[in-house]
């Protein structure tokens, strides 16, 4: 799924839009501006008692609600934090069992706030841009483990020197297997092409 970075929803995600797949479109439209409000100001938007006060007025068990709107407010992160277009959105509402019609509800709340969500989110450090100053990386091959099938497994450890700022340094050390490290490779080529179009 793209809002997961193309990973796989786990089954609370699935549980909170099999909810979600009972709402008339209308109305999960509304939560969605719910959920949105609250991502793009996560202190003001007093989405507890908007959310109470939302039940009452169309009489939705409370549980199944916040069932929902976690389910919207995960989904909308993802997409804020993956930069998705309102396609991508669609597709993924239709991958977790949402018909055409609430679909197409989701993907137009995040059509018409995903710009204003991700500015937001970017100038208050919700997506944190730090520059990498070095990168040193080394291969290496599993000789010995107790688990017979990682013997002659591929790995790469990954060692990132991060600017913190104020003149201090952060190291950050990863190891990945082969497949990780091209989806790794495949994101940051993905970024810096990003910032590539965006400084032109």
């Amino acid at each position: 799924m793209h809002f997961l970075g193309n990973d796989e929803a786990d089954s609370e995600v699935h549980a909170d839009f099999a909810h979600a797949s009972s709402f008339a479109p209308g109305l999960l439209s509304e939560v969605a501006t719910l959920a949105l409000d609250l991502l793009h100001d996560p202190r003001g938007s007093s989405f507890q008692e908007r959310l109470s006060g939302f039940a009452d007025a169309h009489e939705i068990d409370s549980t199944a609600l916040k069932s929902v709107a976690r389910g919207l407010v995960f989904l909308f992160r993802g997409a804020a934090r993956h930069n998705l277009l309102p396609a991508q959105v669609h597709e993924d509402c239709l991958a977790l069992g949402l018909l055409e019609g609430a679909a197409g509800a989701l993907s137009g709340a995040w059509e018409r706030s995903h710009r204003a969500l991700v500015g937001s989110m970017a100038g208050r450090g919700g997506l944190r841009c730090r520059k990498v100053v070095d990168m040193e990386w080394k291969f290496g091959v599993t000789a010995a483990t107790d688990e017979i099938g990682q013997i002659g497994a591929t790995y790469l450890h990954l060692k990132l020197v991060i600017d913190a700022g104020n003149g201090a340094f952060e190291e950050v050390f990863m190891e990945l297997t082969l497949p990780q490290f091209y989806d790794f490779l495949a994101d940051m080529e993905k970024a810096k092409s990003h910032i590539d179009l965006l400084s032109t």
